[in-house]
Parts: C-alpha cells; structure tokens; sequence
C-alpha cells in the first residue's frame, strides 16, 4: 500500500480536493523536504521505533525535531512529535498530479482505506487519496 500525504508548497495556498493538492510536474520544488505533525497513541505508537517504522524513517531523525532528548526515550499519549518526509509531484492519471509521499504500509486482516488514513496515519491522508495512488489494491 502507497500513502499520499496532503503536503503542498507552503508559497501556494491551493484548495486539496478528496484526492488531494494538486501540483505541476514541472515544479522546482519538488522533490522537497518537510516534516509531519503526529502524535504518539496507545497501543501501537507509544515509542519513537515504532513511529519510524511506520513513516520509514530513523528515531533520531524524529527525537531531534521534537526536542526530545534520547531517541530511546518512552512517548506519552498524546505526546507532539515532528517526523520528517520526503513529498513529490505524483501522476496519477493524464490529467491530474497530487502532492504524495510514498510511505508503505502493509495492510492488515480487517483493515480498510479509511482506518488505515484516520487511525495509523491519523488523517494526514484521506482514504480518497490512498485509493488513487493503489487502484489494484483491495484491502481485506
């Protein structure tokens, strides 16, 4: 599974549709560099590996932007972290580019679209978007 982030160039204001921010392919600032704001929840993500498991990406690559001082450190429900992503400009057909970061996740027995964008991702994605960039995949 592919998940598409609502991230967008921050000079722009641009209206996401379900589907999320349009780009243009031809943009300079793509790829970039940006960071997401999640929040550490029980049971599944009460620690910073299992946060960087999630988003592909290291503890102390979250620990340092969330001023927190050992990546080993436990997490606090409902604790601020800033976790770093690298967003593109995606096709995903002839007429439309959405604003993505390609993050992959495996989805689970009794997982849908909407439960893996509101729960594990907690909304930074709609379940709209994680459908256009997986249009073969069938969650089960």
């Amino acid at each position: 599974l592919f998940l598409f982030f609502l991230c967008c160039d921050s000079q722009a204001v641009i209206e996401p549709t379900t589907s999320g921010y349009t780009c243009s392919l031809n943009q300079t600032t793509s790829p970039c560099q940006t960071y997401v704001y999640y929040r550490a929840v029980a049971p599944d993500f009460l620690d910073l590996a299992s946060v960087g498991d999630l988003f592909s990406v290291s503890r102390l690559m979250i620990s340092n932007p969330s001023n927190i001082s050992s990546p080993s450190s436990p997490l606090v429900p409902f604790q601020s972290l800033f976790v770093p992503i690298q967003c593109s400009c995606n096709r995903i057909n002839s007429s439309m580019s959405i604003s993505y970061a390609g993050l992959n996740y495996t989805i689970k027995a009794g997982n849908t679209f909407y439960l893996v964008s509101t729960d594990q991702f907690q909304n930074l994605t709609s379940f709209q978007s994680v459908e256009v960039v997986n249009p073969l995949l069938v969650p089960t």
